[in-house]
């Protein structure tokens, strides 16, 4: 069983690209947080967080968790679950290659 997390090459790609994913990524890699608590940090929209979230969730570069906070109430907490992507030139086509 391969234990590698499987991330969406062209995505990653795409959303690398994206400053707005690459400020998420650059706090989430030191701590999970909230999608509200990523856009007061951040001076982003909810909306933008969102998307982008949604985004680097699907590619497989994040995954949300349950958390509940002192006050009782339920929020998805990110995090960063990759701690090295490679990106590969192969005959077959560009991949990254990923460690968890």
């Amino acid at each position: 069983m391969n234990d590698r997390p499987t991330v969406d090459t062209k995505e990653v790609l795409s959303l690398l690209s994206d400053e707005y994913a690459l400020e998420m990524l650059n706090v989430l890699v030191e701590e999970s947080l909230s999608a509200r608590t990523l856009s007061e940090r951040l001076d982003m929209s909810r909306a933008t967080v969102y998307r982008r979230l949604d985004r680097l969730e699907s590619a497989g570069v994040i995954r949300s968790s349950l958390a509940v906070d002192p006050q009782g109430h339920h929020r998805k907490q990110f995090s960063v679950v990759v701690d090295r992507m490679q990106l590969m030139f192969r005959s077959d086509g560009v991949c990254l290659e990923v460690d968890e």
